[in-house]
């Protein structure tokens, strides 16, 4: 699912790096970020921070943004709505949204998004067991035939 692949690359994959310039991105991270929460409810400005602070721990690390910046984007771009003394906020439905597919909903991001993590970690151990394989079996460029 492209929504899961991209969440994945923009906020779990090495980083640090900036929010992203893409709309389609920016709304995918974005759209991660409100999937959590009741879109009936009100919540304190403490409650989204501390939403905003555990989506940027679990779900996007690699983003160098912080929880009082994502928390005005959204409501600049109409994921949030905040009352206008900025003490309560919900969930808001932007004018211009992006569709994805219904699946997303169903989606358990944390767990896909570690999944992913995990899968990184693997890859990055056995290209660094390969790298150590080819030095001691003598390849060029080796301790061995620097002698």
């Amino acid at each position: 699912m492209e929504f899961v692949e991209r969440l994945c690359k923009l906020g779990a994959d090495r980083g640090p790096r900036g929010f992203p310039r893409k709309r389609r991105d920016r709304e995918i991270l974005m759209k991660s970020i409100t999937l959590d929460l009741d879109e009936k409810a009100t919540y304190r400005e403490r409650d989204v921070n501390e939403h905003l602070k555990r989506w940027k721990r679990e779900i996007a690390p690699a983003l160098d943004v912080d929880h009082v910046t994502l928390r005005r984007w959204l409501v600049d771009y109409g994921h949030l709505e905040r009352t206008r003394d900025g003490k309560e906020y919900r969930v808001g439905f932007p004018h211009k949204t992006v569709a994805f597919d219904v699946e997303i909903y169903d989606v358990d991001l944390r767990a896909t998004v570690a999944a992913f993590r995990a899968q990184q970690e693997r890859r990055a151990a056995e290209k660094k067991a390969k790298r150590v394989a080819v030095l001691q079996d003598g390849e060029p460029g080796s301790a061995d035939e620097a002698e």
